[in-house]
């Protein structure tokens, strides 16, 4: 709620803003010799900040009369100031601590109904008082504005009626919803072509932000490209001269909701590496369903220089640019490795995989399988722009460093 307090703080911050933006303008003014009069210039300065003072003056005023009514009317931030909770189970108690412990909602509880419940009955000095079928003499009587309907999952079939009433006679109803409680994923409200409906996601859902990042990795796989473009024909040419075999190595992963799709490197192994694969998983290095192994025989002399400096993962810009990937994300999967995850790793499918991740970047050899899908769902439940820009300034500096595989 708006206070006088925070009317002058906002109002003084204003006037200062706008007095350096003048003074920036005329260091701009002078540093450029534009011909700019001086009557032009001390206007600038003074009539600009002053016309500012006249426009918060006003300002206030129109605040003043927005204080006052919502003082008056008890609906500040849009929450009504007399108040029923429909139910009186455990979770119709924790929406009642909820709006008892939050005076700035200026919300007054004038008592619970519940459908089973008889007799006297409070919570926290909030009374029983009555049948939800007596809504309608109750909102009479009590001035009631509002419902919070926190009933338990078996009486939400009893509610229609409630509903009814509550809507014909203009109650606002906030539903609070206890069909189920998420442990990671996040509640929002929607609509599926006007239904309403609750949508539990636990994978990234801002989407400016998305969008963003869908952008930046277009632009970033053009510019990694062209940029690359050089150490991609020398590597494709040292690939070729080193060993019998395709430049490129092309491979099924999962993409974002298992969606295959085909991952391109540079190939680093021997041509015939997957046939020679089964006589080495006794020396696998990794746990889980991945096969790691620092000293691999099938990798070729090019291959290690490749791996170390991480340039056999730059054919996956074209990954990037053709949508299946992006710069920044958990590593693609194998086909063979999902058919062997366990129900809370298949989590990591519910975003696009990238070039690098959080495992990269934090030691990935000397990381067990469990602690590298933790890493992924860490980066999914805690992703922003932000972190994006951390890990590709991480890897940034681990490749040039060498660190590669």
């Amino acid at each position: 709620m708006l206070t006088w307090c925070k009317v002058r703080k906002r109002a003084w911050r204003i006037v200062v803003a706008d007095g350096r933006i003048s003074l920036y303008l005329l260091a701009v003014v002078y540093v450029m010799q534009w011909p700019v009069p001086v009557t032009a210039a001390a206007a600038l300065v003074g009539i600009n900040p002053g016309s500012q003072l006249c426009l918060m003056s006003l300002s206030r005023l129109v605040i003043k009369a927005l204080v006052s009514h919502e003082e008056r009317t008890g609906r500040a931030d849009g929450v009504a100031q007399r108040a029923i909770v429909v139910g009186t189970g455990a979770h119709a108690q924790r929406v009642a601590d909820v709006v008892l412990s939050a005076p700035e909602l200026e919300t007054r509880l004038v008592g619970f109904m519940d459908f089973h419940r008889k007799g006297l009955w409070r919570y926290r000095d909030v009374p029983l008082i009555g049948h939800p079928d007596r809504l309608a003499d109750i909102v009479t009587s009590s001035q009631v504005d509002a419902l919070f309907c926190a009933l338990e999952p078996e009486d939400v079939g009893r509610s229609r009626r409630l509903l009814d009433t509550a809507e014909k006679m203009g109650v606002r109803v906030f539903v609070m919803p206890n069909l189920y409680e998420p442990q990671v994923a996040r509640v929002h409200p929607a609509h599926v072509n006007g239904l309403p409906a609750l949508v539990y996601r636990s994978d990234p859902d801002s989407r400016i932000a998305l969008l963003i990042k869908s952008v930046m990795d277009k632009v970033g796989a053009v510019v990694g490209l062209i940029i690359s473009a050089p150490a991609v024909l020398a590597a494709a040419l040292v690939v070729k001269l080193d060993s019998h075999g395709p430049v490129l190595f092309r491979q099924v992963r999962f993409g974002q909701d298992g969606r295959p799709f085909t991952l391109f490197k540079f190939r680093t192994m021997c041509n015939d590496a997957e046939g020679k694969k089964g006589s080495l998983l006794a020396k696998n290095e990794m746990s889980g369903p991945v096969f790691k192994m620092r000293k691999d025989p099938r990798v070729t002399r090019v291959g290690r220089f490749l791996r170390k400096y991480s340039i056999d993962e730059l054919p996956q810009f074209l990954n990037v640019l053709r949508g299946e990937m992006s710069l920044v994300g958990p590593r693609p999967p194998l086909p063979q490795e999902v058919n062997r995850f366990e129900l809370w790793q298949h989590r990591k499918l519910s975003v696009k995989p990238g070039l690098t991740c959080l495992w990269q970047v934090n030691g990935r050899n000397n990381t067990d399988f469990d602690e590298w899908m933790r890493m992924d769902l860490q980066y999914i439940d805690n992703w922003s722009l932000w972190l994006d820009a951390r890990i590709m300034a991480k890897t940034v500096a681990a490749v040039f460093k060498g660190t590669g595989r």
